[in-house]
């Protein structure tokens, strides 16, 4: 294949031909040959500037062989071979990578599909689950009428129906989390839903990593859906834990009410999830948010998930932010408009009337 060098070299002489000739055969020779370089050159995937760089050689190199012409003869002949190679090289390369971005989508949809089908299954499971105990929870409490109240027997029982509500609780919330609803905005306290979602996590992760939730407010109130809360600290977390890599860790995520800041005009609620993970580099930090990007090996991550982050919590007329280290973890910080003076209907807890200090 033809070196950079060489691919410079033909385009000085298709140059030299359109401008030295009067023949109108070799001029539309010259401009067929351009167009076909250029899409040679998207073909061996040289990037804009690359290409910019042969331009300019080449007209450097024309104009130290031929000094003798003037300008306007150059300008007037090589501007016809210039547009044909670099319009075919743009075309080309609009072409390529619209092939690359439908390639990328169709992958990336058929995993979604495959989740969405997961998500199917995992659902039906909890149903079927929560079936089980049913009886599990039905049959012990039967049992327990049978034993003496003071006995080992009725303390076994006892740790049964213990474990047996966790574990209807446990799949309650999943179930919850799954169902999928139209999207109605609410007064939401984000204490409670952040406290649920923790516990459903703790589950989940790994028993080397410890996940807490630091003491703060009771209530900190926004407008939000129940889901969209759950969505963000979820996907936060499970990164948190893949950034810690199978080495003992802690995951931190808080909640504070604050005054207003330079991006939010009024008080804000914000919440924090800080790991001591392997932290992110300033050329990751750059594109964290970015749809499809993703550092995970493949099969292990869509891409998606914090550029849906960042669209929520943008929709909710909040920010999120970064802070990382790289070797020392990674803080992510979401301020979301504080809800204040507003009386939620039945069965809502009345949120502050004033956040601000």
């Amino acid at each position: 294949m033809d070196s950079d060098d060489d691919i410079t070299a033909r385009y000085t002489r298709l140059l030299l031909q359109a401008v030295l000739t009067d023949d109108p055969l070799t001029t539309e020779q010259a401009l067929t040959d351009a167009a076909a370089l250029g899409r040679e050159m998207v073909s061996r995937e040289l990037p804009l500037e690359e290409v910019s760089e042969i331009h300019h050689a080449a007209l450097v190199a024309l104009a130290q062989a031929h000094p003798e012409l003037t300008l306007a003869t150059v300008a007037d002949k090589v501007t016809a071979p210039l547009m044909e190679a670099y319009m075919a090289y743009s075309l080309a390369f609009r072409e390529q990578l619209e092939h690359r971005t439908q390639a990328i989508l169709s992958a990336r949809l058929d995993q979604l599909r495959r989740l969405e089908a997961i998500g199917t299954l995992a659902s039906g499971v909890a149903h079927e689950f929560n079936n089980i105990l049913g009886s599990i929870i039905g049959f012990s409490e039967l049992l327990t009428d049978e034993v003496q109240p003071d006995s080992s027997g009725a303390r076994y029982l006892g740790h049964i129906l213990k474990s047996s509500f966790k574990a209807r609780d446990l799949t309650t919330r999943l179930l919850d989390f799954a169902r999928s609803m139209p999207e109605i905005l609410e007064p939401v306290n984000v204490v409670p839903v952040v406290g649920e979602t923790i516990e459903l996590l703790r589950a989940t992760l790994p028993v080397h990593i410890r996940l807490v939730m630091d003491e703060g407010p009771g209530q900190a109130w926004v407008m939000a859906e129940h889901s969209q809360i759950q969505q963000i600290v979820m996907n936060l977390c499970i990164n948190a834990a893949d950034a810690i890599q199978g080495r003992a860790g802690m995951i931190r995520v808080g909640i504070d009410t604050l005054p207003r800041t330079s991006d939010q005009p009024g008080p804000i609620v914000r919440l924090s999830v800080t790991d001591n993970g392997e932290g992110m580099t300033p050329e990751i930090q750059a594109r964290i948010f970015d749809p499809f990007f993703t550092t995970k090996p493949p099969g292990r991550g869509t891409g998606l998930g914090l550029s849906v982050i960042h669209g929520l919590v943008t929709s909710l007329g909040g920010t999120i932010t970064l802070e990382s280290t790289s070797g020392a973890g990674t803080r992510f910080s979401i301020d979301l408009p504080a809800l204040g003076g507003h009386t939620p209907g039945p069965g809502h807890t009345a949120p502050p009337k004033d956040l601000s200090p």
